[in-house]
């Protein structure tokens, strides 16, 4: 199956309606949101977080995602994040293929989720992964940060923090990818203070 517009518009308020029913859920900022391409990135310490970020964003914009290869091995959800617009990161390689994939949907004009940490038994503080820095870099697209609530319960209290978007200063080495992304996830924790 491959990734459907339409099915992605549709789904994305029924996904709401589960975030809804699930958590007390709230979205800050949605007037940030960007026209056009740009690298959408948020903190992860729950499988819910890209569903979350999905209703965040809306079913008005047209977003791509960034996902563990092993998700797709998973019989039935493969072709449902494809169709979604997810699509497979091998995050034990430098995965070419899946760099070209986010590299072509955020020059088509999509938001492309990418979380940085890289898993959700990652801790604030901890190193995180480059890539969302280089394909910003790279596009010259705007950077959109998100802090999603970190303890997620049934009928809790969950939000998603929009900030404002910005572009990187051009930069082409290793200490300035690795500045550009502590930068970025200095930005995300930075919006819990919002809430």
């Amino acid at each position: 199956m491959k990734y459907h517009r339409r099915f992605q518009w549709l789904a994305i308020p029924v996904v709401s309606i589960y975030d809804h029913v699930k958590y007390r859920y709230r979205v800050i900022g949605r007037e940030n949101i960007p026209e056009g391409g740009c690298v959408v990135v948020a903190n992860h310490t729950q499988w819910a977080d890209p569903v979350l970020v999905a209703t965040a964003l809306g079913h008005q914009n047209d977003f791509a995602a960034m996902a563990k290869k092993e998700l797709f091995e998973i019989k039935g959800l493969g072709p449902l994040i494809t169709a979604l617009g997810a699509f497979p990161v091998d995050r034990g390689r430098a995965d070419l293929t899946a760099i070209k994939t986010a590299l072509r949907a955020v020059r088509d004009g999509r938001k492309l989720l990418i979380f940085p940490e890289g898993t959700t038994k990652h801790k604030e503080g901890d190193e995180v992964k480059e890539g969302a820095a280089r394909i910003a870099l790279k596009t010259g697209a705007p950077i959109l940060p998100l802090y999603i609530s970190e303890n997620k319960k049934f009928r809790s209290k969950v939000y998603v923090v929009i900030g404002e978007p910005f572009v990187p200063e051009p930069t082409r080495t290793k200490e300035g990818y690795r500045r550009l992304s502590d930068e970025i996830m200095q930005r995300i924790y930075s919006l819990k203070e919002t809430i």
